[in-house]
């Protein structure tokens, strides 16, 4: 939903990427490509309808039937050949995603799905184009699209689609769709698929196939995404059989051209007709990625179909809301106990408190979650919330949390609270004591991983190795990073029993963590998590939040590790003294460094 170049959440203008900047490069690519007589296909692979306060402020206004979704008129305006969905397209539900794909007129593909309310969603796709020969006559060219996402969606939006929809595993979907393709006589298969090239090892219930996807004999082309990362390029350099140069994986051509309107992914092929058989084949393909930059011109005409949707959601975001008496800021989230957190944790609380009134698990033991959001990562070092004291405007409750959560409960035991936390400590990379510049986060671990559980107390040990692995594994051999798990000053027991507010994502096992069965699901769908932070803050008033901070580091490590954050940390240093901290300069993504002493 990043039409234009701008920053809602801070209401100016953005340096970075958009809709209406790709629009002018991809004209561009398109004016080439017809200068050399060649087929041009434009694509998407989903995601497309979140991503931005205007996204949520559609929904709440019922916006896809009260008005044209800006999003849908400008991909018409731009003539696209074929669109996939993404897990985020379903965060408002398969009515609101009915509406907003019935004003779409490009064909939509997705094989893996099954949802009568969407009716307008194919299982596969073929196109035909003529190809002009050299010596001016025509051939037909069959191109046939498939598309998948990842089937851990339908736990990720268990409330949307229980009972509605069905998304199956998708490399056999994949598989039998390519292979039917090729049987109707489809020359090319270009593969819509919404998931990534995983960059550490997933386990059997990976949600990052490209890899996998790469190996079917009878897809050609690969369009990939979901992770936000970019390919060609290094942040996946490494891998098994993955060119970074030329954009390859096991010889297939792929680009994963990042996120919110960062890149167009160009691939270009070279096709040659086979003697005799009559059938077009890939001889040779190059794939790149084309940044969109601050230069990049916006194309006048999507951003004047955008503005009416954009004059009415910053007005809507202009709103005050409420009030706060000193800064809040995610700046050190990661290396100690944040206030943006704790007030996620404490509007969970409060609404789930409310929801478990006059119900048998009023009386159990209540705790609140919330992650590390926004804490820099592979989305840079604006990547931060920081808040002035005094008043609050929708557009910083929006910015606190992005994307669709509603607030969800789940009962657990004390067993299971600490593999939660244990899974959460996944983040810190394994500090060994002689090496001062060692980062203290794992780079390839995103901060919303990182959960605190608020109403325990605990220690968190990062010179111990994981008790999981990356795919969320116990290795039974380890000790693992969390002791001294306490309630109300009270070791935890394994069998003791909890409930604990968090959202439905995590309730739905998204982040490498394990999805709660139904029947532990003691409050679904409660409350949107922006509205349960609103509530909370203008029944406190100016007080912030104010429970007690769940985790620290073992004392007495002996450990020294950096920390990436914004520069504008620098002047909030003084909040993490206990960690002697000292800067050690600007990297080269734009983050300062940071020396703590643990």
């Amino acid at each position: 939903m990043q039409i234009t170049a701008f920053d809602y959440v801070r209401d100016t203008k953005d340096s970075g990427g958009s809709l209406a900047k790709l629009a002018t490069l991809i004209a561009s690519a398109r004016a080439k490509a017809e200068a050399s007589g060649a087929i041009c296909l434009l694509v998407d692979n989903g995601d497309t309808l979140q991503g931005t306060p205007i996204a949520d402020l559609l929904d709440d206004e019922n916006g896809m039937t009260a008005c044209e979704h800006p999003m849908a008129t400008a991909m018409n305006w731009m003539n696209y050949d074929a669109i996939g969905l993404g897990n985020h397209d379903f965060d408002h539900g398969l009515d609101g995603l009915a509406k907003a794909l019935a004003q779409f007129e490009m064909p939509v593909v997705c094989g893996n799905l099954d949802a009568d309310t969407l009716p307008m969603v194919r299982k596969s796709l073929m196109l035909t184009k003529l190809v002009e020969n050299a010596n001016g006559t025509t051939q037909e060219l069959r191109i046939g699209i498939v598309s998948c996402m990842p089937d851990k969606a339908a736990l990720w939006s268990r409330h949307h689609v229980e009972n509605r929809a069905r998304i199956e595993a998708p490399l056999p979907i994949l598989k039998r769709s390519a292979a039917e393709l090729k049987s109707q006589g489809a020359d090319i298969v270009i593969c819509l698929a919404h998931m990534g090239l995983a960059i550490f090892e997933e386990g059997p219930d990976a949600q990052n196939q490209i890899a996998r996807v790469a190996q079917i004999e009878e897809i050609d082309v690969i369009i990939g995404g979901h992770t936000h990362l970019k390919f060609p390029g290094p942040e996946h350099a490494g891998l098994a059989d993955v060119d970074i140069e030329n954009g390859h994986v096991h010889g297939k051509p792929l680009v994963q051209p990042g996120a919110s309107g960062s890149d167009v992914g160009e691939i270009e092929l070279a096709l040659r007709r086979s003697a005799g058989i009559g059938k077009w084949r890939v001889e040779k393909s190059t794939s790149r990625l084309v940044s969109a930059t601050h230069d990049t011109p916006e194309n006048a005409k999507i951003v004047a179909l955008a503005s009416e949707m954009h004059k009415r959601a910053r007005a809507h975001l202009a709103k005050p809301v409420a009030t706060i008496d000193r800064p809040m800021h995610s700046y050190f989230a990661l290396a100690h106990p944040s206030p943006v957190p704790a007030l996620l944790a404490e509007a969970k609380h409060q609404s789930v408190a409310t929801a478990l009134s006059n119900t048998q698990e009023a009386d159990l033991p209540l705790l609140s979650v919330a992650s590390a959001a926004l804490t820099g990562g592979f989305d840079g070092p604006e990547n931060f919330v920081f808040l002035e004291k005094g008043e609050i405007k929708r557009r910083h409750i929006a910015g606190m949390n992005p994307y669709a959560n509603h607030i969800w409960a789940v009962r657990t035991t004390g067993h299971q609270l600490k593999d939660w936390l244990e899974r959460s400590a996944l983040i810190f990379n394994t500090l060994s004591s002689d090496d001062e510049d060692q980062l203290l986060i794992n780079p390839s671990v995103p901060g919303f991983r990182f959960d605190a559980i608020y109403g325990l107390t605990y220690s968190i040990d990062p010179s111990q190795l994981p008790r999981f692995d990356t795919a969320g594994r116990t290795l039974h051999d380890r000790p693992g990073r969390i002791a001294d798990l306490k309630w109300q000053g009270r070791p935890v027991t394994d069998d003791q029993a909890f409930v604990v507010a968090t959202t439905d994502h995590r309730a739905g096992g998204g982040g490498v963590f394990q999805p709660f069965p139904n029947q532990s699901l003691v409050v679904r769908g409660h409350a949107p998590l922006q509205e349960a932070v609103l509530k909370f803050l203008n029944n406190k008033g100016q007080q912030q939040a104010t429970i007690t901070e769940p985790w620290h580091f073992k004392a007495g490590l002996n450990r020294s590790a950096v920390l990436l954050t914004s520069p504008s940390a620098d002047r909030f240093l003084h909040e993490i003294a206990h960690l002697r901290p000292e800067t050690c300069g600007i990297d080269h993504d734009g983050f300062l460094r940071v020396r703590l002493h643990l």
